[in-house]
């Protein structure tokens, strides 16, 4: 049986590196994408044949191309995708009289335009295997159908421009066999979300895992989903 390969973005810290874990105690082989690979040091010890660390910076259109050229000597396929990479504005949670709005641009490189960067790079490989799935980590912050929030036009607007990705590349691919998906995984206690937060990050990627694994690609199932599965609204 062909071991399975997800390739996961934003994976040293937080969700992400619980994703890396969770991915191969289920005997996957990860292609791990960090900007610094000592936090995986441990891991890429302990599975020296399954997780492959590729130096990447969501925000750097170069770097991911290097990324997706290193990835194509591991494998010639992935099965899925984790866009997890995200970032906050430092002035964000600043009323608008004190945010600095020239920080946003980065964050909306990193949140929105990154996800579609990566996608871009390793569409080959995930069309190479016949079908697959493109998970990008969105927010319950991006739905303007919910939106109560009067902070955070960062990080807001630039999950709300993901959801509008997550759609358009979903178009795209939908006669492929290639999924696409926006997911809210709740509030966890990971460096942006803070301790004060509801979730253990390594149960929702346990949780997050068996989702993906449930998805039917071929199904028009909705594609913007809470934690559990159910519908968000845009």
């Amino acid at each position: 049986m062909r071991q399975k390969t997800v390739l996961i973005a934003g994976a040293s810290r937080g969700l992400g590196l619980c994703f890396v874990r969770k991915y191969l105690a289920d005997g996957w082989r990860v292609l791990a994408g960090v900007r610094n690979e000592g936090t995986l040091e441990p891991l890429m010890r302990e599975y020296p044949d399954s997780l492959h660390a590729l130096r990447m910076d969501v925000g750097d259109t170069a770097s991911i191309r290097k990324a997706a050229e290193q990835a194509a000597y591991i494998t010639d396929r992935l099965d899925l995708i984790i866009n997890n990479a995200g970032i906050h504005a430092r002035s964000s949670f600043e009323a608008l009289e004190k945010t600095d709005l020239d920080e946003c641009g980065p964050v909306y490189e990193v949140n929105a335009v990154g996800p579609l960067r990566v996608a871009k790079a390793f569409l080959p490989m995930l069309r190479r295997n016949g079908r697959g799935l493109i998970v990008n980590i969105s927010s319950e912050s991006g739905s303007i159908g919910d939106a109560r929030r009067e902070k955070e036009f960062d990080y807001c607007m630039s999950k709300a421009a993901l959801n509008m990705a997550t759609k358009l590349l979903d178009n795209y691919l939908s006669d492929s066999g290639i999924r696409v998906i926006a997911v809210h995984p709740g509030w966890m206690r990971t460096d942006m979300g803070g301790q004060n937060a509801d979730l253990d990050p390594g149960e929702t990627a346990a949780r997050l895992a068996e989702l993906f694994e449930r998805f039917d690609v071929k199904s028009g199932e909705p594609i913007f989903l809470d934690n559990k599965g159910n519908a968000l609204p845009w």
